[in-house]
C-alpha cells in the first residue's frame, strides 16, 4: 500500500497544468506514489489535459464551482483534496502542487529522504521545495530547517500535523484569507525543511496572490534558484542551515525559541506574553530616563 501521496490542485491554465503533470511523471521514484488529481469543473482547455493524462492518476475528481470568489474555492479545494489524502486515504505524507508550478527531478526522492530522517522528530512539520537562494552546484544536496509556513505552490505536510491542524478546527473559515495562512502559526511551532536550492519553479504569474510581472523579484529568484535536472542522491543531503531570502519570517529554526512560538498558538498566552513584554518595555524606559 502506497503511504505517501502527490496531489496536483487546478483551476483555469491548461498549458502550465500539463508541464505540471509532465514534472510529477517524470521526477524520480514517482511510480511509488500516489497521485490524485483535482480540477474544477468549467474550462474546456484544462479538461482536455486532465483526459489526456487521466490513465496516469490512481484518483481524479472533479470540483463544481463552490464560492463566487476564487479565494474560497482554491481554499476549499484545497483542504478538501488533502483531507482525502489523509483522512481517507491514511496516507503519511502529502505533496501539495498547484498547477502552475513544476518539480524538479529529485524532488521527490529529496522528500523521501526527509521524512526518513525527520518523522520521528517532534517538531518535524513538513517539507517545503521551494527557495530563493542563488544556484551554487555545492549547495545541491544541502537544506535547512526553518520556521515558517507551507509553501502553497509545491509543499509537504505530514498526517501528524494534518491531525493537528485539523483537530484544532483552524480551516473552518477560510472565506477571507488563505488556507495556509490560517496553518502558519501552527507550522512556525516547529520548524519545515527547505532545500537550499529550489526544487520547484513556480510561473503562475497573473495568479491570484502572485506578482503580475514575470519578471518580478519573487519569480527572478526562483528561476535562479532552480535545480531543474540536476540529480542529488538522497544518501547525500546534508543538514547546513541559511537564512533564507524567502521572506524576512523566514528563520532558522532554533529549539530554545520554541517556547514563543507556542505562546503564539494559545490567544491567552500570547496575551499576556505582549502585555509583558509592554510592561518591561515601559520599566526599561523609565529607567533610562533616571527617573
Amino acid at each position: 500500500m502506497l503511504e505517501k501521496g502527490i496531489i496536483i490542485f487546478a483551476y483555469s491554465r491548461a498549458e502550465l497544468l500539463s508541464d505540471c503533470i509532465k514534472s510529477v511523471l517524470s521526477a524520480r521514484g514517482s511510480e511509488y506514489w500516489k497521485k490524485i488529481l483535482i480540477y474544477q469543473k468549467g474550462i474546456s482547455e484544462v479538461e482536455k489535459i486532465v483526459d489526456k493524462n487521466s490513465n496516469q492518476f490512481d484518483i481524479l475528481i472533479k470540483i463544481n464551482k463552490q464560492f463566487e470568489n476564487s479565494l474560497s474555492n482554491i481554499n476549499y479545494n484545497r483542504v478538501f483534496g488533502t483531507s482525502l489524502c489523509f483522512d481517507i486515504l491514511k496516507l503519511q505524507y502529502v505533496l501539495g502542487i498547484e498547477e502552475d508550478s513544476s518539480i524538479s527531478y529529485d524532488a521527490l526522492g529529496f522528500i523521501d529522504e526527509i521524512y526518513k530522517r525527520y518523522s520521528s522528530r517532534r517538531a518535524f512539520r513538513g517539507i517545503n521545495l521551494g527557495s530563493h537562494q542563488p544556484f551554487v552546484k555545492e549547495k545541491l544536496n544541502t537544506y535547512s530547517l526553518l520556521r515558517f509556513g507551507l509553501h502553497g505552490q509545491g509543499g509537504v505536510l505530514t498526517r501528524k500535523t494534518w491531525n493537528k491542524i485539523s483537530s484544532n478546527k483552524l480551516l473552518l473559515d477560510i472565506s477571507k484569507e488563505g488556507w495556509d495562512s490560517k496553518i502558519e502559526y501552527h507550522l512556525k511551532s516547529g520548524f519545515m525543511v527547505t532545500p537550499n536550492l529550489s526544487r520547484i519553479i513556480d510561473r503562475g504569474w497573473n495568479g491570484t496572490h502572485a506578482p503580475t510581472d514575470p519578471m518580478a523579484p519573487y519569480f527572478e529568484r526562483m528561476r535562479k534558484s532552480w535545480v531543474g535536472n540536476f540529480y542529488a542522491s538522497p544518501n547525500y543531503f546534508k543538514n547546513i542551515n541559511e537564512k533564507h531570502l524567502w521572506r524576512k519570517d523566514a528563520i532558522i529554526y532554533k529549539k530554545w525559541q520554541s517556547l514563543f512560538y507556542y505562546m503564539r498558538l494559545n490567544s491567552i498566552l500570547h496575551y499576556i506574553y505582549r502585555k509583558s513584554l509592554k510592561k518591561l518595555d515601559f520599566i526599561r524606559a523609565f529607567t533610562s530616563n533616571g527617573k
